[in-house]
């Protein structure tokens, strides 16, 4: 809700531009993965060399996110989008550059226009009057499984057709043309900015609130756990199919495909379940739970399974596992202090980007030096689920004394 100093802003017009801010911002952080086996081959290098471009960019977006909410404050909302267009942009042109150096400086400057666009969106979707909050949060993440889905339509016919530099730089010049379109708003929606708010101190204070508020602080622990079981799937989905399962490269894609889509209803529809029981606590419990089913459903598939079989049970883990991020987000919103949505955005996602950052090389290190299977390892993600439930109980639990005090 906009606080009474905040002047309203319409729905429509609000979403479109956090939205697309989203989707091409994804686009940007995931084109090069989109070109690994070309840019790899180019560079003479390992594609999974250039795998650690993700990891690059969710480590330098998890440092941005602390200061998002400072710069929110002292630039305005759409200036903050805006700037983090231009950065993901840049980011995509140094990369398209070609020297393996530039490749690691552009996922750094990448990540550091992907930290500050949540922030940024949650601000102005909070001026949104609306009873429809998490619904409104779930469409603007729905931007995450579209970019996903741009970065694997755009990105590798230009690769085919003109190489894996040419694609990265027409995704940067789309993504700083974005970044100028959306300014046609910022003189009245950047209105209630102050110029002379802290960058620097901004960060502590993210960190702070989120840990002296145990609502917010037991919130950000699950989306550590739950984004990391997110990236677990999208990010291993592929090999577990065709390394352990027996799928062809181009079916397992079609399976991820499937999954991402799936992920992006349910960010909807997980949205309108909490505005319609109006407790996205809640939701994020029955989202938990039906992604341990769906984990267990994944470790469980067969190389006998029929393909529509394996379809199923990817879009049903993806439904959930990609799904929570909206609701949970519309939460943090939510339950910020008067005045600090930047502030609390911020400091949760950089507990949520640390989540992306830690979970998926243990799985692989699960893989890798224990010796586990794929499966198994998919497995464990329903005990790593089963914490992160545990987390919002606590969470719900802070919530209830907080009310009771109130």
């Amino acid at each position: 809700m906009a606080s009474s100093a905040e002047k309203s802003l319409p729905a429509g017009p609000v979403l479109a531009v956090t939205t697309s801010t989203q989707a091409l911002s994804t686009l940007g952080a995931l084109a090069l993965a989109a070109a690994a086996p070309r840019a790899a081959a180019d560079l003479h290098v390992s594609a999974a060399v250039i795998g650690y471009q993700v990891a690059l960019v969710f480590a330098a977006a998890a440092l941005s996110a602390l200061f998002a909410g400072g710069i929110v404050r002292r630039y305005g909302s759409v200036r903050t989008s805006q700037l983090s267009l231009w950065l993901v942009g840049a980011g995509c042109g140094l990369s398209a550059l070609g020297e393996l150096p530039l490749l690691a400086l552009g996922a750094v400057v990448i990540g550091l226009g992907y930290g500050i666009t949540n922030p940024a969106a949650s601000q102005l979707l909070t001026r949104v009057p609306s009873r429809r909050m998490n619904l409104i949060f779930s469409i603007k993440q729905t931007g995450v499984p579209i970019g996903g889905v741009l970065s694997g339509v755009i990105v590798p016919p230009l690769t085919l057709a003109a190489g894996w530099q040419t694609a990265l730089a027409t995704c940067a010049v789309a993504i700083a043309v974005l970044g100028v379109a959306i300014g046609i708003v910022r003189r009245e929606w950047d209105s209630e900015r102050l110029p002379g708010a802290p960058l620097v101190a901004s960060a502590f204070e993210s960190i702070a609130l989120v840990w002296q508020h145990p609502i917010l602080r037991w919130l950000a622990g699950a989306s550590f756990l739950y984004s990391g079981v997110q990236l677990c799937l999208t990010g291993f989905l592929v090999t577990y199919l065709v390394g352990d399962i027996g799928l062809g490269l181009v079916v397992a894609g079609t399976v991820l495909s499937t999954t991402h889509a799936a992920g992006a209803f349910g960010r909807l529809a997980w949205g309108w379940l909490a505005d319609r029981f109006r407790s996205g606590g809640a939701v994020l419990v029955a989202n938990g739970v039906c992604s341990m089913i769906g984990a267990l459903l994944v470790a469980a598939i067969a190389p006998h399974w029929p393909l529509a079989a394996v379809i199923g049970a990817s879009a049903a883990f993806g439904f959930c596992a990609l799904g929570w991020n909206g609701v949970y987000i519309a939460a943090i919103a939510r339950r910020a202090p008067s005045g600090t949505i930047g502030l609390a955005t911020g400091g949760s996602l950089f507990v949520t980007y640390a989540g992306v950052i830690v979970t998926p090389p243990a799985f692989s290190a699960l893989h890798d030096q224990a010796g586990l299977s794929y499966g198994m390892a998919f497995a464990l993600l329903a005990i790593v689920t089963a914490i992160g439930i545990g987390c919002v109980g606590l969470a719900w639990r802070a919530r209830l004394r907080a009310d009771a005090a109130n």
